[in-house]
Formats: structure tokens, C-alpha cells, sequence
């Protein structure tokens, strides 16, 4: 995983949940940050902005952690892994 992608992502959704992003980490699943499917939904526009990609909605419903986000994202911008 590239470590911006994870970083961007990380501060999005810390600033989104209003939480630490050190308690955030790849592995974190989506709904222990008391994200619901909306909420989501919202996050993954903001990023979807940020990159300047879209995730298909059917990727979407399959991802269930802060990595799904970060892998999706990835495969949809081309950027590396580090």
C-alpha cells in the first residue's frame, strides 16, 4: 500500500469522524469508527475529490476497512505500492 494514499485517507476520515488518526490504521474495519454505509458513502466522495477517480458502486458495497479504501483507490489512480 502507498504510504500517501494511506496517510490522505487516515486524515480524511479522522477529520470526517471526528477522531485520532493514530487510532486508524489499515486494518481498521469501517463500522468499529462508527461509519454506517452513508456516512461511507460521504468519506469515499471527499476522496473520490481528492484523487480525482471514481469507485464504482458496486466496489463500493465490497468494502468493509480503511485498506479496501486505500486498495480501491489505489488500483483506480495507478498509484504504486510503496
Amino acid at each position: 500500500m502507498s504510504q500517501k494514499v494511506i496517510d490522505t485517507v487516515t486524515e480524511v476520515i479522522a477529520r470526517e469522524q471526528k477522531c485520532d488518526r493514530r487510532n486508524i490504521s489499515p486494518t481498521t474495519r469501517l463500522n468499529d469508527l462508527g461509519i454506517d454505509s452513508l456516512r461511507a458513502i460521504t468519506i469515499l466522495y471527499e476522496l473520490e475529490e481528492e484523487f480525482g477517480v471514481e469507485i464504482p458502486n458496486e466496489v463500493i458495497e465490497t468494502i468493509n476497512t480503511v485498506g479496501d479504501i486505500v486498495d480501491r483507490l489505489q488500483e483506480q489512480t495507478g498509484i504504486p505500492t510503496d
